[in-house]
This record gives structure tokens, sequence and C-alpha cells, in this order.
């Protein structure tokens, strides 16, 4: 990352609604100069309840995530992170709805960090859309930053930033991996970032890999 302005991501994500007033949360880690002052890779979560036209923030830049964890919390790093071809670093991070109270739980590795209340949003009693992938950002007309790993994905994932064996629970509570019948990927530019879902076999339980340089010319 060269400039504080520039910010790379990855994160899961659910949601439902229509654009104008979609309500969203995304877990994951990002690498933010302007919003930390270092670059760090940190843990973070965001919401909205209109795609982020008035509402919605990072971590607790304003109120609606409630901090339960005492140890762990948004915002803070991981010491170590992944090098292309090895050693790699992992880390389990999830949204779960309380199906009593359907506050939105945010969990990294096996503990839960804290949740949004159900109070915050309009449409997001469930979710329609669950999502994996990278975002990355930058001021208008500047170069985008590498996302993941820096590198396309190639189907190794020491090569790449990925997700290994997403899942999602229905209403019923049963998780399940997402059966490419009823999944899209998406990327606004290929020459700068690229992601492939490599569905479950037998022995895998399938990957979703993501990433790509950026560059000068990635669009706005």
């Amino acid at each position: 990352m060269t400039e504080n302005n520039q910010s790379s991501m990855a994160h899961v994500w659910v949601e439902n609604g229509p654009l104008e007033s979609t309500n969203k949360i995304t877990a994951g880690w990002h690498v933010f100069p302007h919003l930390y002052g270092d670059s760090k890779t940190h843990f973070y979560a965001t919401w909205t309840k209109d795609n982020y036209k008035k509402t919605g923030c990072y971590n607790v830049q304003c109120p609606g995530f409630v901090q339960i964890d005492r140890k762990n919390h948004l915002g803070s790093y991981f010491p170590t992170t992944s090098i292309y071809g090895g050693p790699i670093q992992e880390v389990l991070i999830s949204i779960t709805q309380d199906p009593k109270t359907k506050n939105w739980w945010i969990a990294a590795g096996n503990t839960n960090i804290g949740y949004y209340p159900a109070a915050l949003f309009s449409n997001l009693g469930s979710a329609d859309t669950a999502g994996w992938g990278g975002r990355t950002q930058a001021n208008l007309g500047r170069a985008s930053p590498p996302m993941g790993s820096g590198h396309f994905p190639d189907g190794n994932s020491i090569h790449s930033g990925y997700f290994r064996s997403p899942s999602v629970q229905d209403n019923s509570r049963e998780e399940f991996t997402p059966n490419p019948i009823i999944t899209k990927s998406f990327t606004d530019n290929s020459d700068c970032y690229t992601i492939d879902y490599y569905e479950p076999k037998v022995g895998f339980a399938g990957a979703v890999e993501f990433g790509g340089p950026g560059g000068a010319n990635c669009g706005d």
C-alpha cells in the first residue's frame, strides 16, 4: 500500500433489499492507512441499512456494533500474514444470525466478538444474498492497490487470496456449501482483478480465490 487514501480488503457479507435501501453487514480484513495510520492488516466489519447513503461505518466509528469479547475487537490487527508461496495464515470469519433475537453476530476464529442488533436494520430479518470476495479503493484518477496477494487466482491457494470451505446456513439452520448453479462471480475489471469459485468435490470442500495486481487503469 503506497498511499494513505488507498485500501484493500477481503470480506464475507450478507445483505437483503433493493439497491437503494440495501441492508448489509460485512466482516473480514483490510489494509487502510487513512483509517488506522499504518499499513498493517486489520480485522474489520461494517453495516448499513440504506446502501451506505446515510447509515453505516467501519468498526465502531458510529453507534451500532455491540462489543462482547474483552480481548478481541474490531480494528485489531493480525500480527502475521500470509506470504506468496507460503507459509499461509488463516482465520475463520463468520456472520451468523441468532434465531431468537435476530441479532447478527460477528466471529473470528471460534470467538464471538460482538453483534449488530436486529433493530439497526429495516429488511435484514434474513439475508437473500451471501458473498465472499475482495475490494479496493483509491482516489479518482489514482492507481488502484493490489488485492489479496497481488496475484491472480490460478487454482493454487498459496498464490492468491482465498476463502476455503465457504458455507451458508438456511432457514432451518442447516449448513451447506453453495451450489455452483446458484452462485455467480463478478469483477469490474478483469485486467486488474479476478475471482474464481472452485466447486466442492470428494476430499475438497470448495474455495473462492480472488485477487490481482491492481494498477493505473482499473476504473473508478
